[in-house]
């Protein structure tokens, strides 16, 4: 069977498929849209798998028309689309540290980002390991706490939305008073998504503080 294509379908394609692995915000917000589409919840697991759609669409097409197998287009395409689900890892830590210099923006607050090596797979989809978020803890001055500080809140905030898109189920644990702890663990709560996994967990304590982690993932040594 004779199948042609033309060069304006392939420049097409090799443009789409660059623009899906050139990662800028758009693309990540386009490849999350196309993930939840499909079911996923978690807006780094949407992009990765999205991510590899695309990139098996794309690459089934050019192997089409360099006389390949559409099969095995698609298998390289969707390793090179799904670049997103290697950088998962990368991308949470960033995404950790960048809360905690906002958060230290803040007068009075102190934060910490502990890593971890997990197992993981490089770009070529071979085994290696990876350097991972342990926990992000954010200790706040309990004055600012206790009259409410708009600039507490939105570290509150900004903490929810960052546990919220974790590729894994992840728990802030809220340490404080039990008037701290209910405070803030109310701005949580209204910063989650509907759907939102997040485990919150309370702990009794003199200084008031959030400690986000994901359940767990064991270090690898």
């Amino acid at each position: 069977m004779n199948h042609k294509i033309t060069r304006a379908t392939l420049a097409l394609t090799i443009s789409v498929a660059l623009a899906v692995t050139s990662g800028c915000a758009t693309i990540d917000s386009t490849t999350q849209s196309l993930g939840h589409a499909v079911g996923i919840k978690n807006d780094n697991t949407a992009s990765a798998v999205s991510g590899g759609v695309i990139g098996c669409g794309a690459g089934a097409l050019i192997g089409h028309f360099l006389g390949k197998s559409a099969l095995a287009g698609c298998a390289v395409g969707a390793a090179t689309g799904a670049i997103a689900s290697v950088q998962i890892h990368k991308h949470e830590l960033e995404k950790a540290r960048a809360l905690a210099a906002e958060a230290e923006a803040t007068k009075g607050v102190t934060a910490t980002v502990a890593t971890k090596t997990v197992d993981a797979k490089d770009d070529n989809g071979q085994p290696t390991k990876t350097e991972a978020l342990d926990k992000l803890t954010i200790t706040l001055p309990g004055k600012d706490v206790q009259t409410h500080a708009p600039a507490v809140q939105r570290i509150l905030e900004k903490a929810a939305t960052v546990a919220d898109s974790s590729a894994e189920q992840t728990t802030i644990e809220v340490k404080g008073t039990l008037s701290e702890r209910t405070w803030m663990t109310s701005q949580l709560r209204g910063a989650f998504k509907v759907d939102s996994t997040v485990k919150l967990i309370q702990t009794d304590a003199q200084v008031p503080s959030l400690v986000i982690s994901p359940i767990p993932t064991p270090a690898q040594h």
